[in-house]
């Protein structure tokens, strides 16, 4: 017995839809990297302090991590935005209520 699968939003076989071709996911975006989103260092656009000129596709793309030396970084890697730790002024407005 053959199972066959389809595609959401192309209609055809799972067999006839080729593989992603990057790692951050079905729904990449090529103005925007999950990973590079998390560095301190992205600028404007596709650039950063390591990569002024443009953010190369491998990096861009997560097809590898850029923690370790990438050719024509600067010297530079990935600061991930640090996460907060401390507690958290909610505003009122989004407080619950206390029920009567």
């Amino acid at each position: 017995m053959t199972l066959t699968f389809f595609c959401e939003f192309s209609r055809k076989t799972m067999t006839d839809t080729p593989p992603p071709t990057t790692l951050d996911g079905p729904r990449h975006n090529p103005l925007r990297s999950d990973t590079c989103e998390r560095c301190t260092l992205l600028g404007k656009g596709k650039t950063c302090v390591a990569f002024p000129e443009g953010i190369p596709d491998a990096l861009w793309n997560a097809y590898r991590g850029h923690r370790d030396p990438f050719p024509g970084d600067l010297g530079i890697q990935f600061q991930a935005i640090p996460m907060p730790t401390g507690p958290v002024d909610i505003p009122d407005f989004l407080r619950k209520k206390p029920q009567p």
